[in-house]
């Protein structure tokens, strides 16, 4: 499946899609404000059309806003310019192949976007390749295997419309996975929500 068309095509009304599932996304943003105050090199993958951008660039120093989808990223930039965020730069770029150095990076933010991706073990080995040792991974993810409601959920949804949940994660799940990249893993913080999200927090280790 190519990834980018899938969400180009979501893209005008993305918006508005996942302000179905935003119950968590205050909780999220008062979070990562902590959990990366300072951090100045920082990589947002998967940005979307910026529902966690410009928390982001108040928190950090300079953030890149990537996101696989051209039609996505063009949103997102007009956004920036109407807002004048001096300090983000915006650009397609994918999960699987990330534009940067390798350790040149403090700080990577992902969010509700593992379990979508067809393989997120590659996004991970690329992350850890990215990020400097003891750089940072926030990577909220929404927990399509929590519960048999989230699963029946994530079926129904699977079938009306493109959000396919490849990986059904579970906190313990998505725990073990971050770990097995490469990563010390925070224990996550679930919220509720139509799906609840685990908040993860982890950091490269040598």
């Amino acid at each position: 499946m190519n990834e980018a068309r899938v969400w180009n095509r979501l893209a005008a009304r993305y918006d508005k899609s996942v302000s179905l599932f935003d119950r968590s996304y205050p909780r999220v943003r008062d979070l990562l404000r902590e959990d990366l105050a300072n951090r100045d090199q920082v990589l947002e993958v998967a940005a979307g059309t910026g529902q966690f951008t410009f928390e982001l660039a108040q928190t950090v120093g300079k953030l890149t806003a990537t996101d696989v989808s051209p039609q996505m990223v063009q949103r997102l930039a007009g956004k920036v310019g109407e807002r004048a965020s001096g300090n983000v730069e915006t650009e397609v770029m994918s999960a699987y192949q990330l534009d940067v150095q390798d350790g040149s990076l403090d700080a990577i933010f992902s969010a509700n976007a593992l379990h979508v991706m067809e393989t997120p073990e590659r996004a991970l080995r690329e992350f850890h390749r990215a990020l400097r040792p003891g750089g940072r991974l926030v990577v909220p993810t929404f927990l399509h295997g929590a519960n048999w409601r989230a699963r029946l959920m994530s079926w129904f949804l699977s079938r009306v419309s493109p959000f396919v949940a490849h990986t059904k994660f579970t906190a313990t799940s998505l725990k073990q996975m971050v770990a097995d990249a490469g990563f010390a893993v925070r224990e996550p913080i679930v919220l509720p929500g139509k799906f609840p999200l685990a908040y993860l927090v982890a950091d490269r280790v040598a």
